[in-house]
């Protein structure tokens, strides 16, 4: 770490700054809820630096319940503990993105792994292309996600990754 030199004319706190990155780069698993969401796609294709995109879908695999209810979850997350761990990874930070009126079930579920780890989880639901689509992809996610946001147009997971240094 490089430490600035004071000199005679700034004042002595100057000698404690810093002058590298506050942080190392943050390891980014992105959790798309659909196969076919045009904004992660788009994402996806872009060179990002540790980002890593997922499919939802792959994660339910993983998990294998017997049904969609509470208890099934919960006993197959502790049945399949080994292979869960290994598809989820250790990431710094994860990223659930969708539309609302996605299946947000196995997104929740892996939110809830995530932040049982200590790994921040914020979860990106765009707007429905239909206006009767009610919040229930938000309302199921919300629970389980340090942040969620829900922005009115596409391009705010793009923005977030750059903000993020992806």
């Amino acid at each position: 770490m490089e430490v600035t030199t004071p000199d005679h004319h700034a004042p002595s706190e100057v000698r404690f700054r810093v002058r590298a990155p506050n942080s190392a780069p943050r390891r980014i698993r992105v959790i798309a809820l659909t196969d076919d969401d045009s904004e992660v796609r788009r994402c996806a294709e872009r060179a990002h630096a540790d980002v890593h995109f997922v499919r939802a879908s792959e994660l339910a695999a993983l998990l294998q319940t017997e049904g969609a209810d509470a208890a099934s979850i919960l006993r197959s997350v502790d049945a399949n503990a080994s292979a869960l761990h290994a598809g989820l990874g250790t990431p710094d930070l994860v990223v659930i993105a969708g539309r609302e009126g996605d299946d947000a079930q196995a997104g929740a579920v892996a939110a809830q792994a995530y932040r049982s780890r200590g790994v921040t989880v914020s979860g990106v639901i765009g707007p429905s292309g239909s206006r009767r689509e009610s919040a229930r992809t938000a309302d199921l996610l919300r629970p389980h996600c340090t942040m969620l946001i829900l922005p009115v147009s596409a391009g705010y997971l793009e923005d977030l990754l750059a903000a993020l240094g992806a």
